[in-house]
């Protein structure tokens, strides 16, 4: 069973990701943070990319082998040199969040990545509605998965992410919100013609309110 559900839908942190990687150079490295069972990898194969990864669970990491040139299995802060200074574009998606100190690994990775190195960063939006709405009435409870995610250490809005990306030298060039991933919470969403056009109606309001309705923030940066 694999630890994350790659999520198919257009509007998806995947989808997105995938998207961008597929206007990456042909032959361009991909270093992939935190590949879990190698969502990226699957979605990305045939594309002309070299992917090599980095994954502290071991049996995440073995499933996520067969995807990657290359796959480090430990913690992105003991990962050889050249896993960053060679990468021509560097994804760490859903992964500051677990971090204790996530502007410390960002600045270390950026300083070890060549210019020019592009990095595509997504993180869940703590300010999201619905956590709104929970905390206003005293509620701030961990969950198996999602925004509150017990395993998070750390937690994000958009300006708080905009400020660590800053600060860790990479220059903002696009930002794509996410919606709730409705196809995730029942499959009518998904299965359904009526319901996979509700969730496209989300995806289309929470572009007009991303920093209310956002479930994750993707962005593209490049390091100058």
């Amino acid at each position: 069973m694999f630890p994350y559900v790659d999520k198919h839908n257009p509007w998806s942190s995947h989808s997105i990701i995938a998207g961008w990687l597929k206007e990456a150079p042909a032959g361009a490295t991909v270093l992939d943070v935190g590949t879990a069972s190698g969502t990226l990898g699957r979605l990305c194969q045939g594309k002309g990319l070299q992917f090599v990864g980095i994954e502290p669970n071991p049996e995440w990491a073995e499933m996520a082998r067969p995807f990657y040139l290359e796959l480090f299995v430990g913690s992105v802060q003991s990962a050889p040199d050249e896993y960053f200074s060679q990468a021509g574009v560097i994804v760490l998606a859903d992964v500051l969040e677990h971090l204790a100190e996530p502007q410390s690994v960002l600045s270390g990775i950026v300083s070890q990545a060549k210019v020019g190195c592009l990095f595509i960063v997504s993180v869940p939006n703590v300010a999201n509605l619905w956590d709104r709405i929970r905390l206003l009435f005293g509620h701030f409870d961990y969950t198996e998965r999602g925004i509150l995610d017990q395993t998070h250490l750390r937690f994000f809005t958009q300006d708080t992410l905009f400020d660590l990306l800053q600060k860790s030298g990479l220059r903002i060039q696009r930002c794509v919100v996410t919606p709730v991933p409705l196809d995730l919470v029942n499959p009518f969403f998904e299965q359904k013609a009526f319901g996979r056009r509700l969730h496209q109606a989300l995806a289309q309001v929470t572009r007009w309110f991303p920093t209310l309705l956002g479930y994750q923030f993707v962005v593209l940066a490049i390091n100058e």
